[in-house]
């Protein structure tokens, strides 16, 4: 049986243990070794919360966290392994309750898929989230493009992944977008103190070929998160979900723009396009989401 160890941080990453940052051939197909439990208080909630300027709070209670608190419990799944040796690409979510206050929850990840893309290694992690009577409380998958040899891939598909990009002929309904800035205060604060990285350190940024330093992909998943609990409130803890690709970097200085577009509505269901372009209409992140029924 998996032990449960207790998750020292929950909205930074991992403490360093000098490791090498994973790559494609770091893990095999299934559970990863460890079994974590988190209790997250009010105090990280509301850190977390700042890091996004609060967007969405409105819509929540002071019992439950943002759903996209889940974040860095995923990222650090992999520990002691804790940096990733390539971007995240891909980010699923689906929702199945409100992530509690002041509770013990306990979460398990898992590698789900190995595949090459345009001779490229994929790997995709998957998080579960459970509450203290081991009731399912969300799922989500972590899409990364990790460093990988020739050899590393010859043993894997190429992917026939879905474009996650949708028509959208029949529009019922613009959704206001909501905006978020991406200054470097904020990239430092998500990062914390004695972080180097291209989302903090200018040099690395440029090193990697960029020409200013990057917003965390955390980022983009708090505001469309967010965006949808606008949306669909209390429905969207239970039986929301989203599913965004990380198609371009945000630079320090740029304006996160977060639009939806709704395409279906029933009694149960919703289905919306999404899109993050920046004030210089680049588009940096595309995908769906909305609320679906579930059985």
């Amino acid at each position: 049986m998996q032990n449960i160890e207790k998750m020292p941080v929950i909205i930074k990453k991992y403490p360093s243990k000098g490791l090498p940052p994973i790559e494609f051939n770091t893990f095999e197909l299934g559970d990863l070794p460890s079994k974590w439990s988190v209790k997250i208080d009010q105090q990280a909630s509301d850190k977390w919360n700042s890091f996004f300027d609060h967007l969405g709070d409105d819509m929540l209670s002071k019992e439950y966290a943002h759903q996209d608190i889940m974040y860095y419990p995923g990222m650090n799944s992999t520990a002691p392994y804790r940096n990733y040796g390539g971007p995240l690409t891909r980010y699923v979510v689906q929702n199945y309750g409100p992530i509690p206050i002041n509770k013990k929850i306990t979460f398990k990840g898992s590698v789900t898929d190995k595949y090459v893309k345009r001779g490229n290694g994929f790997v995709t992690f998957q998080l579960s989230t459970y509450s203290d009577n081991n009731v399912l409380l969300q799922k989500h998958w972590r899409t990364f493009m990790l460093p990988s040899t020739e050899s590393d891939r010859a043993n894997y598909n190429e992917s026939n992944e879905n474009n996650t990009l949708i028509q959208d002929e029949n529009i019922l309904k613009k959704f206001t977008n909501m905006k978020l800035i991406c200054d470097q205060d904020r990239f430092n604060n998500i990062e914390g103190p004695g972080e180097s990285t291209a989302h903090t350190d200018l040099n690395i940024a440029k090193a990697r070929g960029m020409p200013n330093t990057t917003a965390q992909a955390c980022i983009s998943i708090a505001i469309i998160n967010r965006f949808l609990t606008k949306q669909f409130g209390d429905k969207f803890f239970t039986n929301g979900f989203y599913d965004i690709k990380l198609i371009k970097p945000t630079f320090a200085g740029e304006v996160m723009n977060c639009n939806g577009i709704l395409l279906n509505k029933s009694d149960e269901d919703a289905l919306c396009k999404l899109t993050i372009e920046t004030d210089h209409k680049r588009l940096v992140t595309v995908g769906y989401g909305g609320i679906e029924k579930r059985d």
